[in-house]
């Protein structure tokens, strides 16, 4: 009897034992992710809760202050969270507590959830009139599974990439989009997970506030936050102490800004989601690590692990992990940037080269045809003008003595004018313009 007893403990403390992903913890890096996409904090819907911080109290007014400490072993201390949890630091900032997002920048995450499930895709095939079979729905199903997991690792157009989540946080996470989209038997497939506090305050950081938060830089005067400049995440704990980082984050509080200074109402949105505790871990997180400028080559070697959908989904269509490429040191950088540059120039003068010798081309051409062209009008003027030239003669001399036949010397000389001397090109053209006046009275044989 002992003996079952002890076994059926066992059993039952092994289904709700949890799993422990104490992934290794890095340092926020680079810029922020709306510096990324060239947006300002006034363009964008991403990490807005829609709350703004309460008004600028009135004079005398105080507003109480809540005073969380740290404690001196908070970075052994664990905590248990679930895909609801996972789900709120990481996506709610963004899709909101219902998962709809704020189209069109902002997806939601609703459908692709269902698609996830192959009772769902059956239905709703049927309900457009396509019956489909279950092994056929069961693909479909996965291949959403497998965009779904893409996203999450590598990110999309508008959407940054989460590759510092491990394995059983994105499965926990999967879950409870399921759960949110109303897959049935979601619920039964909720897992909870054991996490550090560091781990949590990570998290927090990484997908709610570097998204308009750079990770380093100076640190904005009064002026320079009144015309919108946001401060950087490596001067947050130097500039503000954890009771007033907690009181910004989760109730609001306004700040001094502009010339003259005058307290004004701050633009941050209020996480009023995250607690007191998990605010503490990001502030923790913060001191102990550091922003850096760029993001660590640790987080990218962590991030190219198998995908949990590869073990469930079929052979014929499993998904490898997403793989990301730590990025390149300053040297590199800038080898790169001279690269560019000389390609660029090359590209510039291969292209002007071409257009001046089109151009040139083109010159010569016209002035190759013009000449031609005067040619055959010259000299046809210049036949034209020997015809009428020797009728003249004749006429003249009809008046002043019998008519004769031009001797053979004098048809000569016409015949060997220089073509300078015989025609002129402002007497072609006067003969040109009166052609017609001429042919018309009859005067004009050669016409």
């Amino acid at each position: 009897m002992k003996s079952l007893a002890l076994v059926c403990t066992l059993v039952a403390s092994s289904l709700a034992q949890t799993n422990r992903t104490d992934g290794p913890v890095t340092s926020v890096g680079g810029e922020s992710w709306l510096n990324h996409l060239h947006r300002t904090f006034e363009e964008t819907s991403m990490g807005k809760t829609g709350r703004l911080g309460p008004a600028i109290p009135a004079p005398g007014e105080e507003t109480p202050d809540s005073q969380p400490q740290l404690a001196a072993d908070s970075t052994k201390l664990t905590t248990t969270l679930h895909g609801a949890d996972l789900y709120r630091m990481n996506c709610w900032g963004c899709h909101g507590e219902s998962g709809l997002g704020a189209p069109p920048e902002i997806n939601s995450v609703i459908n692709p959830a269902r698609a996830m499930s192959t009772k769902l895709v059956m239905e709703r095939m049927k309900d457009r009139g396509m019956e489909i079979s279950r092994t056929d729905a069961s693909e479909l199903a996965n291949q959403s599974k497998a965009a779904l997991l893409e996203r999450l690792h590598k990110g999309g157009t508008d959407m940054p990439a989460f590759p510092y989540l491990s394995e059983p946080e994105v499965r926990a996470i999967l879950s409870y989009l399921k759960q949110l989209a109303g897959v049935p038997g979601a619920e039964k497939q909720q897992t909870a997970i054991n996490e550090s506090r560091l781990r949590v305050g990570e998290q927090i950081v990484k997908s709610t506030c570097h998204i308009c938060h750079n990770a380093v830089g100076p640190n904005p005067d009064p002026d320079q936050l009144f015309n919108g400049v946001i401060p950087p995440l490596n001067t947050l704990t130097m500039r503000t102490s954890l009771p007033n980082f907690e009181r910004k984050v989760r109730s609001g509080a306004p700040i001094l800004m502009g010339t003259p200074l005058s307290l004004c109402r701050g633009r941050m949105p209020v996480f009023y989601y995250l607690s007191a505790e998990e605010v503490s871990d990001a502030y923790l997180y913060l001191r102990l690590y550091p922003p850096v400028s760029t993001i660590p080559n640790s987080v990218m070697a962590f991030t190219e692990q198998k995908q949990v959908a590869s073990k469930v989904l079929p052979v014929a269509f499993s998904v490898e992990g997403a793989k990301a490429f730590p990025l390149g040191n300053a040297s590199d950088d800038l080898s790169m940037i001279v690269f560019q540059i000389v390609m660029a120039t090359i590209t510039g003068l291969l292209l002007a080269g071409g257009f001046w010798f089109t151009l040139r081309e083109i010159r010569r051409l016209t002035a190759l045809s013009h000449s031609r062209r005067k040619l055959v009008i010259v000299d046809t003027g210049v036949a034209q003008l020997e015809i009428r030239s020797a009728s003249d003669k004749l006429q003249l001399v009809s008046q002043s003595e019998p008519p004769s036949r031009p001797n053979d010397d004098t048809h000569d000389q016409v015949a060997s004018r220089d073509d300078n001397q015989a025609f002129h090109h402002d007497d072609f053209r006067r003969f040109e313009s009166t052609w017609l006046t001429r042919w018309v009275e009859g005067e004009d044989e050669a016409a």
